[in-house]
């Protein structure tokens, strides 16, 4: 069976096989943020057991991203902001 070329898929097909540079950028971002936490050491990262679990997709969160939204809940609060900015669900530990 021939693989088709990737102009021969449609656009339904061809978004789910491949990201486009703005999904390469976040992902990227979220990686090198992740990686610094861990020390820039291949040896130390954090493995699927040690990641939380998205209680609303289900999807593994890195820690560090826990890390950042619990102190960012824990900062005073700004007299000048009015309202926090929405945040996504709360993650809980595998």
């Amino acid at each position: 069976m021939p693989i088709p070329m990737r102009t021969e898929y449609s656009d339904r097909v061809r978004s789910r096989l491949w990201n486009n540079r703005y999904e390469i950028h976040e992902n990227a971002t979220r990686n090198a943020m992740e990686f610094a936490a861990e020390g820039w050491d291949w040896r130390s990262v954090t493995e699927d057991d040690g990641m939380f679990v998205c209680t609303v997709s289900g999807e593994l969160v890195h820690p560090v991203h826990c890390q950042q939204y619990y102190q960012y809940a824990n900062q005073p609060e700004d007299p000048i902001i009015t309202s926090a900015p929405e945040s996504g669900p709360v993650p809980t530990s595998v």
